[in-house]
């Protein structure tokens, strides 16, 4: 789900940025950086920031109950530097694009139910996200369930040539 939506994420967008000249910011990602564009008071700037310097990816509702809004930005420490990502009410792929940015940047997910008050989207334990224990396997259980190599060199027998036993005894030699 997540690596199919993610390539289709863009890799450079224009976002909103109150202190900059035309209130406008370039935003790219490169190789595990962001980077960021932007004019301040006819000085342009470009900042690099790495993926790991974000806190990580925020699912935010805003807005009214009649009309929510539903915002995925990549928080950082410093406000200024957080990247409102989507912001939209159309809530049909707003989990999924959540996902798909979390993966994309290798950020924990986060949920914003209140402003300023984050919640985890999972559990983690540093860099290892926790879940449930995957069930284990039986040793060989997918080996198992096919034929013995020199038994698939031979054909199975026919039902109809086999030979049957009357009178229900058969003979068994032993010695």
């Amino acid at each position: 789900m997540s690596a199919q939506f993610a390539s289709s994420l863009p890799s450079t967008f224009i976002a909103a940025d109150p202190r900059a000249d035309g209130a406008i910011r370039h935003v790219s990602f490169e190789q595990g950086r962001v980077i960021i564009a932007r004019r301040l008071d006819g000085m342009s700037m470009r900042l690099g920031i790495p993926c790991s310097a974000f806190r990580g990816v925020v699912l935010a509702l805003t807005g009214t109950l009649d009309e929510p809004r539903f915002v995925i930005r990549l928080d950082h420490a410093d406000p200024e530097l957080s990247i409102v990502v989507h912001d939209g009410v159309d809530d049909t792929d707003v989990v999924a694009e959540w996902h798909a940015w979390a993966a994309l940047t290798s950020l924990p997910k986060f949920l914003e139910r209140e402003p300023g008050l984050l919640e985890c989207g999972e559990r983690h334990l540093g860099t290892l996200i926790l879940g449930p224990a995957p069930q284990m396997r039986r040793r060989g259980a997918i080996v198992l369930r096919r034929r013995p190599r020199f038994l698939s060199r031979r054909r199975m027998g026919e039902r109809k040539r086999m030979r049957q036993v009357h009178k229900g005894r058969e003979i068994i030699a032993r010695n």
